[in-house]
């Protein structure tokens, strides 16, 4: 995982496009300009740093009756389709809100965390195609941001007041950053059916931190000036993260 988080450092930086940070902002939500020009040349990059193909926007189907959804779309995945070495999911301003890392009792697709959930259930049966890392990136700017999409005070969520945007709005990562790895570190914890045997008594209560040598679910957050990264089997410690700066290098065509 070190590998793939400098990796991903270095692509950041030497990304003409990033513009120190400004891409992480409301305005390139605009016809989602992050995710359809600006990150693809950077997950690229990524892939060729740690010598892996990259697959973008592939499967993860889910059995009906496990209600999360009938698949999940995975934004890239590193190394072969059936092999793979990193499942990574980029969640823009708009989509790095409690909403969707918030499990709601049973399954819901609403939380991406059922998700990771899914994903572990179906290496215990022994599928093929599952990660060793399920990799989240967050991008959460520390500074003050205009126009945010607060969805988690919409009418649909009311997780939040909407009384509390000025406060969002002043550092997005500060208000959501530990609230997210909060929800997944508790997530992990909890003491969860997981799907081990074919048969309705394959269904076996067991603990997802217990898997985190399996298929290790890992948390990066871009605030802008750095890049955080954050993991299961550390149990999201904020102690325990890892912090390097970005230093951005405009005007910069090197690979």
């Amino acid at each position: 995982m070190e590998r793939f988080f400098l990796a991903l450092k270095r692509s950041l930086e030497s990304n003409p496009i990033v513009q120190k940070g400004q891409c992480f902002l409301p305005e390139f939500l605009k016809r989602k300009r992050l995710v359809n020009n600006v990150f693809p040349p950077i997950a690229r990059q990524t892939g060729k740093r740690l010598n892996l193909p990259v697959h973008k926007e592939i499967s993860n189907a889910f059995p009906p009756d496990w209600k999360i959804g009938q698949r999940q779309m995975v934004d890239y995945v590193y190394g072969g389709v059936n092999d793979p070495k990193y499942f990574f999911e980029v969640e823009s301003l708009d989509r790095a809100q409690l909403y969707l890392f918030l499990p709601h009792g049973d399954q819901s697709d609403d939380s991406k965390l059922w998700y990771y959930w899914g994903t572990v259930c179906k290496h215990l049966l022994g599928e093929v195609g599952m990660p060793r890392y399920f990799v989240w990136l967050l991008i959460l700017p520390d500074q003050p941001v205009s126009t945010l999409p607060f969805w988690d005070a919409s009418k649909y969520y009311r997780l939040f007041s909407p009384h509390l945007r000025e406060i969002v709005q002043d550092s997005p990562f500060r208000f959501y950053d530990q609230l997210i790895k909060t929800s997944a570190k508790l997530f992990l914890r909890r003491n969860d059916w997981l799907r081990i045997g074919n048969t309705d008594a394959g269904w076996k209560k067991a603990r997802l931190l217990n898997y985190q040598h399996t298929c290790e679910l890992v948390i990066l957050t871009c605030t802008g000036q750095q890049l955080i990264m954050s993991k299961g089997s550390d149990e999201f410690d904020p102690s325990k993260e890892k912090r390097v700066s970005l230093k951005w290098k405009l005007n910069s065509h090197r690979k």
